[in-house]
């Protein structure tokens, strides 16, 4: 199978969340052709293989086939869908988030022979906008009653070991005020006013939020605020501000809050708005099959502690990429489900770099993406050997 043209085919396929019909068509021939034992596509839209081996064990590779938006096309130097090569760099959306990864899995998976462990193979639709929800119902679906041993997903982690990411909440704050004419401001409670005292407030107390050596410290960045009424000579009288939190493992939901909270109290003591609400935001979805589900916004962070298995796992890759290390993202992935949640070993191996992906000219080395399969064929191989002694298992 020859990497570089599956990853320029899955590079020229646009498949934005909701919108990955064509490319899961594409993938499902792509498995079938490496011999997978049986590829379909299930009910959600997620792409699902099988490899049977002896049963020793379950290995589970992961990615997802969806990609961000290409935003502002006079950002970007090459077509977004060119796949064009410049300096050993393929570039075009989704290139390093994650069709190198998807196109370095597959290719592997049509070099290994004759395991005796099972490997199962899930590429999930929506992954950008609710990370863990698509795949956590191609998981159970695959695999009914049973859970694997361990999961990789193709996640681009510059050919190193991925193990952790912090978790994330999105959180919405309802601040009341009193509308006034906005020629008498001071007749009213200008809720946008307060909004700004929010963010720049939560701002003040961000550095001392918790943090760890693996992960960095936790973040909690404002996105969005949205006022009304609104386009009149009015001040509004309630703004939603929405918060991105970057949580380190273990943090629940009411610990997050707190530093939202007391700020609001102090906004509510000073008579700065009426009265406040915060919430974790849910997010209803419609996959291209559609199917339809309402999620919150929350989903845990991990860190994989499985010694034994990572010290074999480096030793393999690294005949192949000398300077394969330890690894941890700053972004999240889909092992929020299996690892954040079900607490099952997780581990990444992905061509490209976290920091070029949702930006423009977003690329990949071709250099990246070939070692990649080598490292993905060790990889497999160790899982082979360790997962029917029982490691692997927490």
């Amino acid at each position: 199978m020859d990497t570089l043209k599956l990853l320029t085919q899955l590079v020229r396929t646009p498949s934005i969340s909701g919108q990955e019909e064509t490319i899961a068509g594409k993938i499902k021939d792509y498995l079938s052709a490496a011999g997978v034992d049986r590829a379909w596509i299930d009910n959600v839209g997620n792409v699902v293989a099988k490899v049977s081996g002896g049963g020793g064990g379950i290995l589970l590779l992961e990615g997802h086939m969806d990609t961000v938006g290409v935003g502002d096309l006079s950002s970007w130097h090459v077509d977004p869908f060119s796949a064009k090569i410049i300096d050993k760099k393929l570039y075009g959306r989704g290139a390093a988030d994650m069709k190198g990864g998807i196109a370095s899995q597959i290719t592997a998976v049509s070099k290994v022979r004759e395991l005796d462990i099972d490997v199962y193979i899930i590429y999930t639709v929506l992954e950008e906008e609710s990370e863990g929800i698509a795949f956590r119902y191609g998981l159970n679906e695959a695999l009914r009653d049973k859970l694997p041993n361990s999961v990789v997903t193709g996640e681009a982690t510059q050919l190193n070991l991925g193990l952790g990411h912090r978790g994330r909440a999105v959180i919405k704050v309802y601040l009341h005020g009193v509308t006034s004419h906005a020629a008498l401001p001071n007749e009213g409670i200008n809720s946008l006013v307060a909004s700004a005292k929010l963010v720049n407030k939560v701002g003040e107390k961000v550095g001392n939020l918790p943090s760890n050596s693996l992960l960095g410290g936790e973040t909690l960045v404002p996105t969005e605020i949205e006022c009304s009424p609104k386009g009149l000579p009015q001040t509004p009288d309630l703004c939603v501000v929405t918060f991105d939190y970057r949580a380190l493992p273990g943090r629940d939901l009411p610990e997050m809050m707190l530093v939202i909270e007391d700020v609001l109290k102090e906004l509510l003591g000073s008579k700065e708005c009426v009265s406040y609400h915060a919430e974790v935001s849910k997010i209803r979805f419609k996959s291209w099959r559609g199917f339809i589900s309402e999620v919150e916004q929350f989903f845990p962070g991990w860190i994989n502690n499985s010694e034994a298995t990572i010290k074999e796992l480096l030793s393999s890759l690294r005949p192949v990429y000398n300077y394969a290390s330890r690894y941890y993202w700053r972004f999240g992935t889909d092992l929020t489900y299996t690892s954040g949640i079900l607490g099952l070993p997780g581990y990444g191996l992905g061509p490209g770099s976290e920091r070029v992906a949702h930006t423009p000219d977003e690329y990949v080395g071709i250099d990246e993406v070939v070692k990649a399969v080598d490292e993905y064929v060790a990889l497999i191989k160790v899982f082979n050997k360790v997962l029917p002694k029982g490691f692997g298992r927490k």
